[in-house]
């Protein structure tokens, strides 16, 4: 579950101690920590306290730049790099897990509103309209989103602009947007939001077996998306939790047999359909008034980056960032060809690596050859597997120089959240 220190950690990042500097920009932030991490060793205890607090201050950005603690390490730094790291992991998983607000008001062109999106939330939306043989004309909207999620923002812009959203276009960590048909409804008016979960009832199919009454059944189609900066591994959802109405508030039956059926969110995807099997309510029925549930996210947090040097001496060489650590186990040659073995643990995996789960596989992995080039693995194996580790083998083909030189990186989640999201749809047609 998410730790109760969230609150703590936001409201502290929030609300900087007003004798700290101005924030750094961007180009001036490894040099402001470089400075603020030497001040955590100062004489002076009232420095060494200033610069924890500005440290902290600086947000969960700052976290790629911390130095990792070694037996060097004074312990004067080590504590308080300790206390600035686990504060800043907490509000970073804050942020991943909270919906974004935003502004869009006034008149405005798509690309424009798109941009502004993006900047406001991190979530990128590509217009796909050409690759779709549509015309990429300019299109003028006005807006009036003021301090709304994400997706209402967004549904909003699409249905100004007669477009909406393709759940296939295989962007990384984007949503695509194509022209809409004619009949198309308003997206805003079916949709129902959760948090950085945008939720639409999309289908009802209702089966009359005319042998057998006992098979006849209901099957509502659920168009679940989700904020493109979140990076879902599996979304469940559980039935026992499921809590049905009718138009009058009357109870209705629902199917507990079905278990708790999984989306696989792997992959360049935002979004993913879920049926649920329902028992078909009694003829008089004229709608489903309300549909309550909750969904089950496992997803990876911020990734970290983790870096090995002197190849050939490694073994067994372990590395820790939050929740994960990533093991350099040994390096064997064949000829040409190098095999890396790495170990991937966390310190809590909930069932992200169960062996039919892929997004392990697709981690980033390569090698820096001495003039800073990226030399990419031929491929990857699982060579082991436990509930919260595996154990990886990629193969590099290296000139006769081999690893002599090379640097081994490795990017992986920090740690993996378990988010519940409750949700509610309303007032669903029956056929």
């Amino acid at each position: 579950m998410i730790p109760s220190l969230l609150l703590a950690g936001a409201v502290l990042l929030a609300q900087p101690d007003s004798s700290t500097s101005a924030p750094a920009a961007p180009q001036d932030l490894p040099a402001t920590v470089q400075r603020l991490v030497r001040q955590l060793n100062d004489e002076q205890l009232a420095r060494r306290e200033a610069a924890e607090k500005e440290l902290t201050a600086l947000g969960p950005r700052v976290l790629e730049l911390l130095p990792q603690v070694t037996p060097r390490t004074p312990a004067e730094v080590k504590d308080r790099l300790g206390r600035v790291r686990k504060i800043l992991e907490t509000a970073a998983v804050e942020l991943a897990t909270r919906s974004a607000v935003v502004t869009l008001e006034g008149e405005m062109t798509l690309e424009e509103a798109l941009a502004s999106l993006e900047k406001q939330t991190g979530n990128r939306v590509v217009d796909f309209r050409d690759r779709f043989d549509q015309q990429a004309t300019s299109i003028k909207v006005t807006m009036e989103a003021s301090n709304v999620t994400f997706w209402q923002a967004l549904d909003e812009l699409l249905d100004r602009a007669r477009m909406t959203i393709y759940n296939y276009g295989g962007e990384a960590s984007a949503l695509t947007i194509v022209a809409r048909q004619e009949s198309d409804a308003d997206r805003r008016q079916k949709a129902r939001y959760a948090g950085q979960f945008r939720i639409e009832p999309i289908q009802l199919d209702i089966t009359r077996n005319l042998r057998n009454s006992g098979n006849d059944s209901m099957t509502l189609t659920l168009d679940i998306a989700w904020e493109p900066r979140l990076r879902p591994i599996v979304i469940s959802l559980p039935f026992r939790d499921l809590q049905l109405t009718d138009e009058s508030g009357a109870k209705l039956e629902t199917d507990e047999s079905s278990g708790e059926p999984e989306i696989a969110a792997e992959g360049n995807v935002s979004a993913a359909e879920i049926n649920l099997p329902l028992k078909i309510p009694p003829r008089s029925t004229q709608r489903i008034g309300s549909l309550k549930g909750r969904l089950n996210v496992l997803a990876q947090s911020r990734s970290e980056t983790f870096e090995f040097t002197d190849l050939e001496k490694m073994r067994n060489v372990e590395q820790k960032r939050a929740g994960v650590t990533v093991v350099m186990e040994q390096v064997r040659r064949n000829q040409n060809v190098y095999e890396v073995r790495v170990l991937v643990r966390y310190d809590e995996a909930s069932n992200a690596l169960e062996s039919h789960r892929g997004w392990i596989y697709d981690n980033p992995a390569y090698l820096l050859d001495p003039n800073g080039a990226q030399v990419d693995n031929a491929g990857v194996e699982a060579v082991s597997q436990k509930e919260n580790e595996v154990g990886l083998s990629y193969k590099f083909v290296l000139d006769k120089g081999g690893f002599k030189g090379h640097k081994f990186v490795y990017k992986t989640a920090a740690s993996l959240i378990e988010l519940p999201v409750e949700f509610e749809v309303k007032d669903i047609e029956l056929p």
